[in-house]
């Protein structure tokens, strides 16, 4: 089957080339790109053209029709077998020209009712996805309210055992102060205890030395006795009557 380039296609079809793009974009229009005089190009066949519901106005073998109010004559394309009645009745009644100019404005409403019917599929999307956040912004919300409300209880319940452990600190220092007193008063003890000691230590010395010196005394004296004699006692004088 023949390969028509774009400029081909859109003389054929009364198209412009941009417009045919459009449908190759729009994935409307099959066509396989392949080399050409001045690098890759599309190519489409008249078969694509007829299934994008685009058939060719001139095609070989067609006969020529006059076209009314002085229009411009062309050979009439072979209708296909199941193009519209309507079309066919459209093309014989108008001029080419005519017909042409308003096949492109056809073309070019299409294009726009595209765009406008993808941009409003996008408000569509865009609506969606607006509600979607929407809707996690306020369960976000009340979740943030619920991690409120459980920061501020665990916060009293954090100040509540902060108060009590301060209160058992205060006890604990009372306590610990009432400790070194006893502590104090026990060492206070324990030096007069040992000072207790030292003195009755050392009066036992006092008086060891002392019945040493008594013991020493006494000895000395025995001794003296035993080496002298007794002196001779004195007769008692008669008592008077």
């Amino acid at each position: 089957m023949e390969r028509l380039s774009l400029r081909e296609a859109a003389e054929r079809t009364a198209r412009s080339v941009t417009t045919l793009r459009r449908y190759i974009r729009a994935g409307r229009l099959a066509a396989t790109k392949a080399p050409g005089r001045f690098g890759p190009e599309y190519f489409v066949t008249e078969d694509d053209l007829s299934s994008a519901g685009l058939p060719p106005l001139a095609a070989p073998g067609g006969a020529l029709v006059a076209a009314p109010r002085g229009g411009a004559s062309l050979r009439a394309p072979a209708a296909p077998a199941d193009s519209p009645a309507l079309e066919r009745v459209l093309r014989e009644a108008v001029p080419v020209t005519l017909f042409q100019e308003l096949q492109m404005k056809h073309e070019q409403l299409l294009v726009q009712y595209g765009m406008v019917r993808a941009g409003g599929l996008r408000v569509l999307e865009m609506q969606a996805e607006l509600e979607a956040r929407r809707r996690q912004i306020e369960e976000s919300q009340v979740e943030t309210v619920r991690v409120k409300e459980r920061l501020a209880t665990e916060a009293g319940e954090l100040r509540r055992r902060l108060r009590e452990a301060e209160l058992e600190l205060e006890g604990r220092r009372v306590e610990a102060a009432a400790l070194r007193e006893k502590v104090r008063g026990l060492e206070m003890l324990t030096r007069n205890t040992v000072t207790n000691e030292a003195i009755d230590r050392q009066f036992e010395d006092v008086m060891d030395q002392m019945r040493r010196v008594e013991r020493l005394a006494s000895e000395h004296d025995r001794a003296d006795l035993s080496a002298a004699p007794w002196p001779a006692r004195a007769p008692l004088p008669e008592p008077e009557h």
